[in-house]
């Protein structure tokens, strides 16, 4: 039954995390994506991948003895995954990003609610046109204020230097920042309304995971900041959220994990572009060699003989030159 609910939920997270690329890709194509900036903040997905990003990997345990000897059986223990280097900007692996970045604060928001029984609410914060100008940070500095002001228990904040023109597909500025969190809205509403920022309630969707996913495909990106803040009870020295363990090393023996590749080019049971984990039949498994590759070494002759080979080949040429006239 367990098994189930989390395939349910994998199928789920690779259904909306297509979504957000099919949303990425729809409004870069003939628009302004890459080239629209507000003071430094760019959207995601601009920058060049590298040359790694994207390539299968695959890493694992083939010490099948072992593991035969402590009753696990002749079998090899292996991760399969796609490499990623995890930035926002990088144009192939972004979608990667989002899901980091949108699964951590799921978690985040999901402790909280069980610890205190709420519902997290979306609203959106519009900073008004005579202060789009202002520094983000000096922004951010009021919009910390009105939310105390506001009672908001704790929130996630992103930050939206961009919004979009569907009748000219252009991206235009217009900062306004997006929250995700507890409180009530009527509070926040009217300690906004006094210092001129407009809140809209944007209603609940599918899950909060599908929510920051949403907001993370065209937040703003720059140097230095973070894409996803907290504040109030949801600060970082305030909740703390248990991390969802990694498996670093091999679950059969406590060996360490090495990269490995098969003697076939597809394996019978592992599809060659899905992510695996687990255990598999331990033959036809090897451990990747790595040879530093040497540059070859050029022997080249001093000038001075150089210059001798030179003058003898034009010697040479003269002398036949000058037998031809004679004959």
């Amino acid at each position: 039954m367990e098994n189930h609910q989390n395939q349910e939920i994998f199928e789920q997270s690779n259904s909306t995390l297509q979504n957000t690329a099919d949303f990425v890709s729809e409004h870069k194509f003939l628009s302004n994506w890459l080239d629209v900036d507000h003071f430094g903040w760019r959207l995601p997905a601009i920058s060049k991948s590298h040359d790694w990003c994207g390539l299968w990997k695959t890493i694992g345990c083939i010490n099948v003895d072992k593991h035969e000897k402590l009753g696990k059986g002749r079998l090899t223990y292996l991760k399969q995954f796609r490499r990623s280097c995890y930035r926002a900007t990088c144009k192939l692996c972004y979608t990667n990003w989002i899901a980091r970045q949108a699964n951590v604060s799921t978690q985040r928001i999901d402790t909280y609610t069980k610890n205190s029984k709420q519902k997290p609410i979306h609203l959106i914060l519009a900073v008004p046109v005579l202060q789009r100008s202002l520094p983000v940070k000096l922004l951010r500095q009021r919009m910390s204020h009105i939310l105390k002001l506001g009672k908001i228990h704790g929130t996630s904040v992103i930050f939206h230097p961009f919004r979009f023109n569907k009748t000219s597909h252009r991206w235009y500025s217009s900062p306004h920042f997006h929250l995700v969190g507890f409180g009530k809205s009527s509070d926040i509403k009217n300690a906004f309304g006094r210092y001129g920022w407009y809140v809209k309630e944007a209603g609940e969707r599918n899950s909060v995971f599908q929510t920051f996913c949403y907001l993370l495909s065209h937040c703003g990106i720059q140097k230095g900041y973070q894409a996803v803040t907290w504040f109030g009870s949801l600060s970082y020295s305030k909740l703390k959220v248990e991390k969802e363990p990694r498996i670093t090393k091999c679950p059969l023996c406590n060996g360490e994990f090495e990269e490995i590749y098969y003697e076939e080019p597809i394996h019978p049971v592992i599809p060659p572009d899905k992510h695996f984990e687990g255990a598999v039949e331990g033959e036809g498994w090897y451990p990747v060699i790595t040879v530093e590759y040497a540059e070859p070494e050029y022997m080249y002759a001093p000038t001075r003989d150089l210059d001798e080979l030179l003058k003898g080949l034009a010697e040479s040429n003269q002398n036949v030159h000058e037998m031809k006239y004679y004959f």
